[in-house]
């Protein structure tokens, strides 16, 4: 369903890129959140054996989400702190309830946007979920038949990442989070620390991906006798991964070389990511192939500058690639929307923008607020 791709070579100068594939058209909006909104798990708060809870959002946000008339998922998003987190598709994934009665459930749909609202920075979303305190719920993605399984990934303005992924380790286990994160945490904890958590796809699980990162990394280097500078080109999520992490490792850090004086600032910082999801993406049109639905055509890509609160969004069937500034004027209501991709009498009519949209946002109702 996606690449994602954080930018941390330059602390100043923090980028986070993303690619949404989908094999359809899917109902598309931005969503602008404050503070201070009270929010609800899922979906019916009173459907299930779940536990009852709330929680009300701490920090605005931007939200790209997915879904129409009240039916939306939270994808893509970052939130007034520059914490950015996404969710990608996440094949082997397991949402079986175990400790109902102990534990606050939690839609996948909303996964996203209770990370924006309630945690400031990478470390805090580790230590929301690293002691399984919080169970998701499976649903299925809005506006079409198949399971949200998803696994989610975050990062900030001082450099941290992190991945987590919720499955069981045998057939007998119960599903848990399995969590990489690149920082350090001072208590015990089953996070796996410090771990590179640059550049992630659907799959494999992110263990195996990192292990695919330790091979690829030695066969470019200097270490082999025989260099390969080689990568795969193929729309598999493992040839995809290979292929960002190739070009992550390439980067041109701010030096003198030979020919030039390379100036980083962050508009090459967004370009440097913008450019390698690009390299990453799955062109439109392109068919699947029987048994793996997750290689399917990108149909939009986001970018945050964390430093600065602006979050990009490219639609892969328009020209151009609009941002919502969060440090600057905006209409004044609780929640703003803009819709990007709507469906009218079962066509996809993909709306064209330009530049900056906060003016273009227009008052709406929040989704996920308690009813």
């Amino acid at each position: 369903m996606c690449t994602r791709l954080f930018n941390n070579r330059h602390l100043e100068y923090l980028t986070t890129a993303r690619n949404m594939d989908w094999a359809t058209p899917l109902p598309t909006s931005l969503f602008v959140f404050q503070s201070g909104l009270e929010k609800s798990p899922f979906e019916d708060v009173e459907a299930g054996d779940y536990t009852p809870w709330t929680w009300t959002s701490e920090y605005s946000s931007v939200i790209a989400m997915v879904g129409e008339n009240d039916n939306f998922a939270a994808s893509d998003g970052m939130n007034s702190q520059g914490l950015v987190a996404n969710v990608l598709y996440a094949n082997g994934t397991d949402y079986e309830i175990v400790n109902n009665k102990n534990t606050k459930q939690l839609s996948v749909l909303r996964w996203v946007q209770y990370v924006l609202d309630t945690c400031a920075c990478v470390k805090d979303v580790v230590q929301a979920f690293e002691h399984n305190q919080i169970e998701l719920i499976g649903a299925t993605v809005p506006g079409s038949d198949k399971p949200a399984a998803i696994h989610l990934s975050v990062s900030d303005k001082i450099g941290e990442s992190a991945i987590f992924e919720v499955y069981k380790d045998d057939a007998d286990s119960p599903a848990t989070f399995h969590i990489h994160y690149s920082g350090n945490l001072e208590d015990q904890s089953d996070v796996i620390q410090n771990t590179p958590c640059n550049v992630m796809t659907n799959e494999p699980s992110f263990d195996i991906q990192l292990k695919l990162n330790d091979y690829w990394l030695w066969q470019w280097s200097d270490r082999n006798d025989f260099p390969s500078r080689t990568i795969p080109g193929g729309p598999f999520p493992s040839d995809r991964f290979e292929r960002a992490t190739f070009y992550y490792n390439q980067l041109i850090d701010s030096e003198s070389t030979d020919h030039i004086i390379y100036t980083m600032d962050i508009t090459e910082s967004l370009s440097q990511s913008k450019s390698i999801v690009a390299n990453a993406s799955v062109p439109i049109g392109m068919g699947g192939f029987p048994g793996h639905p997750n290689i399917a055509p990108t149909i939009w890509t986001t970018l945050a500058n964390h430093m600065d609160l602006v979050y990009y969004f490219g639609n892969a069937r328009t020209p151009n690639l609009i941002n919502v500034k969060m440090n600057e004027p905006m209409p004044k209501f609780d929640t703003l929307q803009l819709d990007l991709v709507i469906e009218k009498e079962k066509k996809f009519i993909n709306i064209n923008y330009d530049g900056c949209v906060n003016s273009n946002l227009n008052e709406s109702t929040d989704p996920f607020r308690v009813k």
